[in-house]
């Protein structure tokens, strides 16, 4: 009995193993227009958070969903506690910036996706 127990653990753990490798782990790579003229891109994994700080402005987190062609943009304002979802922006992947509807105001592109 204890031999068929132990054959047992061992092809669960197998399968464990098998999916967790098949699972796919994707980001997003971000370009991020700020009012001063730069755009810094980000790599953010999907459901993570990527942020950009601006001196005297205040520090911003963008939360990518993915969608499809599409990933959804989430944006907040990290400068308060607790923070503050301030827009949601949905882009193409490959397609042109859109623009938040925030203070200060970003242009969001989502510019292609990675998987790791």
């Amino acid at each position: 009995m204890p031999r068929k127990l132990s054959i047992a653990f061992a092809v669960v753990v197998a399968f464990a193993c098998v999916t967790l490798i098949a699972q796919e782990r994707r980001s997003v790579v971000l370009e991020i227009g700020l009012p001063n003229g730069s755009t810094p891109q980000l790599r953010i994994q999907d459901g993570g958070t990527g942020t950009v700080e601006m001196p005297n402005v205040g520090k911003f987190g963008f939360v990518p969903t993915l969608k499809d062609e599409a990933v959804s943009v989430e944006v907040f304002d990290l400068s308060q506690t607790p923070h503050r979802q301030i827009d949601r922006v949905d882009a193409t992947i490959g397609g042109g910036a859109v623009q938040s509807n925030t203070k200060p105001q970003f242009s969001i592109r989502a510019v292609r996706v990675v998987a790791r």
